[in-house]
């Protein structure tokens, strides 16, 4: 009888198995494809823990002729953001072709992916998929898009052009010519020169409007048309991009490379004599942002560590420019970021490694504080934010001058960071994807307190991750740099509802099925998924710190940040 009852029970769950052909809540994958020699994963979700018993298997068949190609068992990765999460693990197959998923229980088909949805493999799919769209294509629509005769680009949903966003954009296509120059085209080369040109003599724009303004030589407004605030960050972004295009066209176009060079040199002497400019209003929108105290209403008049991380490497672009005095201030700056390094003793949640925001306030820095380009002040001071964590330049000074005292230093600074907090922080959870930071009494939030972006730094912890694998030879950051990839392409949790919007690519236009942005500008990239609308900020909390909410806006951000890991995971990974 009680077996009878069983058979029963089971021969139900597989009625509603079959209830909707295509589950999109139970089976996520990448929508582009897979690289043929890097991790490969599909994700199953449930609600419930026992939803998949132990024992679940997957087989993976070639879509042309059914033929087995894998099988293996699922492995379960407990419960995060309310769900169950079971890791479909095919790394394995490493030939390249379409294929499609069966799950199943002893022998009993339970699931199946759908054929025109395929699975696809290849050798650098995901460089040949995406980065002419990511880093060109986009471009030339923003270009063709934007304001006469301020130039530069159309940056996001709105007519806004944020310095920072150009920035941001221009170092991507920097990474392409010094990382992966062997990979592009002569005409592909040409096409960057261009668009470095439109780039930054936007922000050459913007210097010269804060000039005309009597708000300082060297000094940059956020915007030249609806946003003329001096941001610390901005100022000092400007001076690492401007040397750092100089450097890059100094046999191009020698006249230029001379005068970004030139106003590099204007805007780091400039911020490094006024900054930082505290820009703020009383709001608790503050403590939301930063994940710092309720009631802090005010920042202290001290750099944050962020601004210190570019400053740092705006010495360091200036010495490669042959600017050699600078060398001393890079060594001075990292100096001071060292000493807000968390460590062990004061380890929040078991974390440590990763960086006070201040010197006066023991909370932690967060991955994003981007908040938009509108007029309120709480926002101008966490403009263009978009960097998280980002060490690559202290890893230069550790190539550049492996000699001196310091260097043992810097060398422990970034270990402790990447295995000490970036390697677990991102370990908990199961798509191995950079979470916000931690917040004190909440503790490792991904998805709470941020305005919007949320794509975009997991396109700069993929390069983050690839760096440390690059130092330290582990296979484990490599998992991290395609965790953070494919989460954009379309490996990602979703909406927790079923409904078609759930597994696609956010790269607008690209792989089986793509989100829209709100400009259906193929080659951008969606905002992506947080716990609260857009455009909107409400205090981060770990009980409602869920991927709930999908953000729709596209804009550079994101490629930006993709093309930044995209070119270290295919440099450092042969």
């Amino acid at each position: 009888m009680k077996h009878t009852l069983f058979v029963l029970i089971f021969l139900l769950s597989l009625s509603v198995y079959s209830q909707d052909s295509y589950n999109y809540t139970l089976l996520t994958y990448s929508q582009v494809g897979y690289d043929m020699y890097m991790p490969k994963t599909a994700m199953l979700q449930h609600v419930d823990s026992s939803f998949f018993k132990s024992g679940t298997t997957f087989t993976l068949r070639q879509i042309a002729d059914n033929k087995n190609i894998l099988t293996g068992k699922i492995k379960s990765l407990g419960k995060k953001w309310k769900k169950f999460w079971w890791k479909v693990d095919f790394s394995g197959c490493k030939q390249a072709g379409e294929y499609y998923l069966q799950i199943s229980y002893k022998k009993n088909l339970l699931y199946e992916s759908k054929k025109s949805l395929p699975i696809t493999i290849a050798n650098n799919l995901l460089w040949n998929k995406t980065w002419q769209s990511t880093a060109l294509y986009h471009l030339h629509l923003r270009d063709s898009l934007s304001y006469k005769p301020e130039g530069g680009w159309k940056d996001c949903g709105s007519t806004l052009q944020e310095i920072s966003s150009h920035i941001i954009m221009l170092n991507a296509l920097c990474d392409l010519l010094e990382l992966s120059q062997k990979n592009l085209s002569p005409n592909n080369q040409q096409d960057i020169y261009k668009q470095l040109v439109i780039g930054a003599n936007y922000v050459a724009l913007c210097q010269d409007k804060a000039k005309s303004l009597g708000l300082g030589d060297g000094a940059v407004v956020h915007e030249v048309r609806r946003n003329l605030k001096v941001v610390t960050g901005n100022v000092a972004k400007t001076a690492m991009i401007l040397a750092r295009i100089s450097r890059l066209m100094k046999e191009v176009n020698p006249e230029l490379s001379v005068q970004y060079k030139a106003r590099s040199i204007k805007a780091f002497n400039w911020i490094a004599k006024n900054g930082p400019i505290i820009h703020w209003e009383d709001s608790d929108f503050y403590a939301i942002t930063h994940g710092a105290p309720y009631g802090m209403k005010t920042p202290p008049k001290e750099w944050m560590t962020r601004d210190l991380v570019m400053m740092m490497w705006a010495s360091v672009e200036l010495y490669k420019c042959g600017e050699l005095d600078y060398k001393q201030n890079a060594i001075d700056y990292a100096a001071k970021i060292m000493s807000r390094q968390v460590n062990k003793e004061k380890a929040e949640g078991g974390l440590y490694g990763h960086f006070y925001t201040y010197d006066s306030f023991n909370f932690t820095e967060k991955a994003n504080i981007h908040c938009g380009a509108w007029d309120a002040n709480y926002k101008a001071y966490n403009q263009g934010g978009h960097f998280p964590h980002y060490l690559i330049p202290m890893i230069e000074m550790m190539n550049l001058w492996p000699e001196n005292q310091q260097a043992g230093n810097w060398k422990k600074c970034v270990r402790n960071f990447a295995y000490h907090y970036f390697l677990p922080a991102t370990n908990q959870n199961p798509f191995k994807i950079l979470p916000a930071g931690y917040y004190k009494n909440e503790g490792l939030l991904n998805w709470s307190g941020w305005y919007h972006g949320h794509n975009k730094i997991f396109g700069y912890a993929a390069a983050l991750a690839m760096e440390f694998y690059h130092l330290y030879n582990d296979r484990r950051f490599i998992e991290i740099a395609v965790g953070n990839l494919q989460w954009i392409a379309g490996l990602h949790s979703g909406f927790h509802k079923n409904n078609d919007s759930f597994s696609a690519s956010m790269i607008v236009g690209i792989g089986n099925r793509s989100k829209a942005d709100w400009d259906t500008m193929r080659g951008t990239i969606t905002n992506g998924f947080d716990a609260d609308a857009q455009f909107k900020l409400t205090r981060p909390s770990k009980e409602t710190d869920l991927p709930t909410v999908f953000g729709d806006e596209g804009g550079i951000h994101h490629p930006a940040g993709w093309v930044s890991g995209l070119t270290r995971l295919y440099l450092y990974s042969k």
